[in-house]
């Protein structure tokens, strides 16, 4: 990683490189470490179009208390970029319990509010996990709550007693996209384009900026020989017709992202997959399947709807949003949602 900075305040220093072996060591030992804050995927990051990496490590005397790795989106639009982008930290800050990890914490807090104030619309931490900002950050007036929930499912209850959770109508449709012919698979390596094809369709269909193409090529590269991705695909008579990634880490299955071709939709593909990686997740020793988001609390919103039916836990781990200019930002937000809003 590039040097971006490093500054001292009082005895904790601030950091964005540290040995990989370091890294990992301090992941292991932390609270709220997962496949957001490792090093593979966040050198995918690094290593991808329309994306750039601010690591966030607290240090003192050699020794790393804190963590974070937010990541600056760019999307595409006609605003200077400022108004564009936005500032995402993917998973709960990583800290040592203890008075010098809280001291770290609340710097690189601090810290990724200043990033976001000159680089993004806005800043937000999409937590992974239960965390209650407000009682690390003494200014937390300045940190907006949205109420997100997301659906989580425990696989160490087993495939059967999973199966018989769900209503018939949803074990009726899994079966039925096996029954008229489709097949589920890994996608080969010369697939991925294929695959991101998908993705990329549903995104115009939805007329929602789509990220860089990069970005998977870059991490099932990066993370496909250590285990931690896997493209699951659907397939009728030799055509693919759906996709889901996962990220695999500690025991945790991350659903990523997923698609299919609507032509197919009495195939059932989403539905099919999904039960495809929960199981897939069970045979392999897997405890969680974290369904990566539903919707925000009391609002409608297909994917949640979908995620539903699978039975897994309603969880509100929330996220946390810095706006540094709360009149720019509902202006580019009503711009964004002109722009991306179907025309009929």
């Amino acid at each position: 990683f590039k040097i971006f900075y490093t500054t001292l305040i009082s005895n904790m220093q601030i950091s964005d490189v540290v040995a990989v072996e370091k890294w990992e060591a301090f992941l292991k030992v932390s609270e709220f470490s997962n496949i957001f804050s490792s090093p593979d995927m966040i050198s995918a990051f690094e290593n991808s179009s329309g994306f750039e990496v601010y690591p966030l490590f607290a240090i003192e005397n050699d020794i790393i208390f804190a963590a974070a790795f937010p990541v600056l989106v760019k999307i595409k639009t006609p605003l200077p970029e400022k108004y564009s982008n936005r500032l995402i930290l993917y998973s709960t800050p990583v800290f040592e319990k203890s008075e010098k990890g809280i001291e770290g914490l609340k710097i690189i807090l601090s810290k990724f509010r200043a990033i976001a104030s000159k680089k993004a619309l806005f800043g937000e931490i999409r937590n992974s996990e239960s965390f209650d900002l407000p009682s690390f950050q003494a200014q937390n007036s300045k940190w907006d709550y949205i109420p997100y929930q997301n659906y989580i499912i425990d696989l160490s209850v087993g495939k059967d007693n999973l199966w018989d959770s769900l209503a018939s109508p949803t074990r009726n449709i899994i079966k039925k996209g096996e029954k008229r012919g489709m097949q589920v698979r890994e996608v080969m390596p010369e697939e991925v384009d294929t695959a991101v094809d998908l993705l990329e369709g549903l995104y115009k269909r939805k007329n929602i900026p789509f990220i860089d193409r990069s970005l998977f090529s870059n991490a099932y590269n990066l993370l496909l020989p250590k285990g931690l991705i896997r493209i699951l695909c659907a397939e009728y008579e030799n055509k693919m017709i759906g996709v889901r990634i996962s990220l695999q880490y500690n025991k945790t299955i991350y659903d990523w992202f997923a698609a299919s071709d609507n032509e197919f939709s009495n195939f059932y593909v989403n539905e099919g997959l999904a039960w495809n990686s929960i199981c897939w997740g069970i045979d392999n020793g897997y405890k969680i399947f974290d369904f990566g988001g539903g919707a925000v609390k009391g609002q409608e919103y297909g994917p949640a709807k979908f995620k539903e039916k699978f039975k897994g836990e309603l969880v509100e781990y929330g996220r946390y949003r810095c706006i540094s200019n709360k009149t720019v930002f509902f202006l580019a937000s009503k711009f964004y949602e002109l722009r991306t809003k179907k025309k009929k």
